[in-house]
């Protein structure tokens, strides 16, 4: 089994060279990701049932596969997400 645990914003951007500008627009678009791929590692954590846990694996690799093609997507100039605040 692989190790799974919590990660940061900056343990995805780690080895990529990031301009400032596209740094603050890949921070914005991950950060909301990022928090619930770590929720999902706490469920996983604290899960007794197996069939559940595995559940709760596929879904922090949907996260990791989510967040690595938003920080391709602006990594490429296409647009990124849009927030209302």
């Amino acid at each position: 089994m692989k190790n799974i645990g919590q990660k940061t914003i900056d343990q995805y951007l780690e080895g990529l060279k990031i301009e400032n500008s596209n740094k603050e627009k890949i921070v914005l678009a991950i950060t909301h990701l990022v928090y619930q791929r770590n929720q999902k590692v706490v469920q996983f954590e604290t899960e007794s049932d197996k069939e559940k846990g595995a559940q709760f694996l596929r879904s922090i690799d949907e996260y990791d596969q989510l967040i690595k093609d938003e920080i391709d997507k602006i990594l490429k100039g296409e647009k990124g997400p849009t927030y209302d605040f």
